[in-house]
């Protein structure tokens, strides 16, 4: 199943459940420590409230299904580089994945 994804710095009524989980501006690593790159933007899947996709600074999207955040790094499990996807394209579909957001409440 597909959905459409959007970056989260777009959504102004989505936040993150937790501060920690911003990986914007770090790296993101295989669980065997193989670095990918850097995370630039994070796309939300706003449908099921979660992180979908991670974008690297160099243009690659890459979906995520679990995401292991140590020392404000990420981790995930090895994606297959057929996987990635350009980022650069608006419409984004991909797998999900499970970094929860929330939708802020209005005062």
């Amino acid at each position: 199943m597909t959905d459409q994804y959007t970056d989260l710095a777009e959504l102004d009524d989505y936040q993150l459940e937790h501060d920690g989980q911003d990986l914007r501006g770090h790296g993101l690593y295989t669980t065997a420590g193989k670095r990918l790159g850097t995370v630039s933007r994070m796309l939300v899947d706003p449908e099921h409230d979660h992180v979908a996709a991670l974008v690297l600074e160099d243009g690659r999207g890459v979906p995520v299904s679990e995401i292991e955040i140590r020392d404000g790094n990420a981790y995930i499990d090895p994606v297959d580089e057929s996987r990635y996807f350009n980022a650069s394209e608006r419409s984004y579909k991909r797998d999900r994945g499970v970094v929860v957001v929330t939708r802020r409440s209005r005062a």
